[in-house]
């Protein structure tokens, strides 16, 4: 008997992830809108615990400001240009403070300064940002949860029927596995017989 080939260890890796991909997308439907009523409960507890609602107010003060001159008088415009830029930055610099402690936050872009814009809707993508990492960390709340405890188990479940597709165990005997992982979870994965008996047979 032989080890699953590339080519299968591949197929199955794809099928289980759209599978527990699939799974998860229908658990978690019936609870997003507690997720979504929590992460709006939550949101204007969030901001402030970073403490951030003061640039918050400022930004749209001054971009309302800004925007009121933005086709009158140049100097005056530059003027508060720097003053929205350096309000801006000193947000950003207090976001990359609690980036730094919180991994998942590396994978969201913080709104960006553009010297040459013409109008600034800064307050608005500060908070699309904002809402964005405070649903994350609900979610993450969500899963340690109760009710989030199926939607855990699902993920430690996927990715130990991942592993099964890496290690050195005969491929007739790592579908099996992967097949009683899914039953687990009340997937439907079908594995032919033909493909386990030419794992079996193949040398």
């Amino acid at each position: 008997m032989s080890k699953i080939s590339k080519e299968n260890r591949e197929y199955w890796s794809r099928k289980l992830r759209s599978k527990f991909s699939e799974k998860k997308e229908a658990i978690e439907s019936i609870h997003q809108n507690v997720i979504n009523e929590r992460a709006e409960k939550n949101y204007p507890i969030f901001k402030k615990r970073l403490g951030v609602q003061k640039e918050l107010v400022e930004i749209l003060k001054l971009e309302k400001d800004f925007n009121h001159f933005s086709n009158n008088y140049r100097n005056v415009l530059e003027q508060k240009r720097d003053k929205l830029r350096k309000c801006t930055q000193k947000l950003n610099n207090k976001l990359e403070g609690w980036q730094s402690s919180r991994r998942t936050w590396n994978d969201e872009n913080v709104p960006e300064w553009n010297d040459k814009d013409k109008q600034y809707f800064l307050s608005s993508e500060y908070d699309k940002f904002l809402e964005g990492l405070c649903r994350q960390e609900t979610k993450k709340a969500f899963y340690n949860s109760k009710d989030g405890q199926e939607l855990k188990k699902l993920d430690d479940l996927q990715e130990k029927a991942e592993d099964l597709l890496h290690s050195d165990m005969i491929g007739a005997e790592v579908l099996k596995q992967i097949s009683l992982i899914a039953k687990q979870t009340n997937i439907n994965m079908t594995i032919p017989q033909n493909t386990v008996k030419e794992l079996m047979n193949s040398k």
